[in-house]
């Protein structure tokens, strides 16, 4: 075991770590896998005290060594939801988890801090490569022990991004400043592994293009036909997009090409799938502005913030067939300031899919989403939000219904 004291510029992080080892602890499993591979990580780079500069990286001056800089940083996050009609996700207003038809379901409050999240970075200057760094993010929403959840891990050198991300599908920057989990359903939120390549171009933006691991989602109907399950998958998913920046705001071009293997009778077969997405703000004034983004496609489910992992890309259609989902929604989003303390954010949100199956099953799914929102920045790192949720849905049995949310959060950024 090594011993070591390191010097940080908020805490002194040996007073942090002192552990009376005359006394027997029982730790969780994965808990001590968590926290083993974090001590690995820090510990392999903590070894001796450096002169690097503030200047010379990425990061905050938390952690400095001969050769990385590290910053360990997070956030606690405390939700509270009320809902009027219980939806069956205490964590995020889902439509597709909006109770339909004639399910009767009683009001429900919450809290939870599962939300809450950390993360680490690291970097230094290679003589080969220049700037390599690293962002390590995780949250408590998983199935595990502890419901620790991997939402990043990746490595950058150059031009290369290397591990898990945001999809090049995505649009980071339309993201709504909203207390609510998910936003609204069409938003493109999807994270996974992949290579991706993003080029810089002067006086207009960048261009980023990538290999992600295959998301395939099938919705299996037995009634319809018992022999088609989902699948290996057996190529990545293709995404890029072409985004256009200016003091005015930005705009965004994205697409994603897939291959979508399903299995009948033990024979693997494929359908193509694809979408386009666009997307943008413009600032209206110094600090207020509108944020939007349109989606549309054949198979992109997974892609969705609401649909992802729920069966959306494609649902058996008879006869040893899988038939695409189609997709066609967008939302909007207006940022008000109040004062240098106070903002709100009002969203609007439509989703609508469509498939060829027949039978018994509806051939659409409509969804509406909308939300306002009060945020109160009481300090640099300390903010209180409140914000109410209407939703409404159609779904493909052909039943319909809406839930409303009024959720606060207390929200402290480290």
């Amino acid at each position: 075991m090594y011993l070591f004291t390191i010097q940080l510029t908020k805490f002194e992080l040996n007073q942090a770590l002192k552990i009376d080892m005359s006394q027997n602890y029982t730790m969780n499993p994965s808990l001590r896998s968590i926290l083993s591979i974090i001590f690995i990580l820090i510990g392999s780079m903590l070894y001796a005290q450096s002169s690097l500069s503030a200047s010379d990286s990425f990061f905050k001056d938390t952690i400095v060594t001969s050769k990385f800089k590290v910053s360990i940083g997070g956030q606690m996050r405390l939700n509270g939801f009320y809902d009027f009609n219980a939806l069956q996700n205490s964590e995020s207003f889902n439509i597709t988890n909006i109770p339909t038809g004639a399910s009767n379901t009683s009001p429900r409050f919450a809290l939870s801090v599962r939300q809450s999240r950390i993360s680490l970075d690291a970097g230094y200057k290679s003589e080969k490569f220049g700037n390599i760094y690293t962002f390590f993010e995780g949250d408590f929403l998983g199935d595990g022990p502890l419901d620790f959840r991997l939402r990043h891990f990746w490595i950058g050198i150059k031009s290369f991004r290397v591990g898990q991300d945001w999809s090049a599908f995505c649009d980071m920057d339309v993201w709504p400043d909203v207390i609510d989990f998910d936003g609204p359903p069409t938003g493109a939120w999807a994270r996974s592994a992949q290579v991706k390549y993003t080029k810089q171009i002067e006086n207009f933006g960048h261009f980023a293009v990538a290999f992600e691991s295959p998301r395939a989602s099938i919705t299996e109907v037995p009634v319809v036909d018992s022999t088609l399950t989902s699948t290996f998958q057996g190529a990545p998913d293709l995404t890029s997009h072409l985004n256009y920046k200016g003091d005015w705001g930005h705009i965004q071009l994205a697409m994603v090409l897939r291959r979508i293997n399903f299995l009948v009778e033990e024979k693997t077969l494929a359908n193509n799938a694809g979408g386009l997405s666009l997307s943008g703000h413009f600032m209206l004034g110094k600090k207020d502005k509108f944020l939007y983004q349109a989606n549309g496609g054949s198979g992109i489910g997974s892609y969705l913030v609401s649909f992802e992992g729920g069966g959306y890309d494609a649902v058996t259609k008879g006869g040893k067939e899988l038939s695409n989902i189609k997709s066609l929604g967008g939302y909007c989003a207006y940022e008000k300031w109040w004062s240098d303390q106070f903002k709100s954010t009002l969203v609007y949100g439509y989703m609508h899919l469509e498939t060829e199956i027949g039978y018994t099953i509806d051939d659409t799914f409509n969804g509406h989403y909308s939300s306002a929102n009060l945020f109160w920045l009481m300090d640099e790192n300390l903010t209180l939000g409140l914000e109410g949720q209407y939703g409404s849905v159609n779904d493909f049995s052909g039943q319909s219904g809406d839930a409303a949310r009024i959720q606060f959060m207390l929200l402290f950024n480290f």
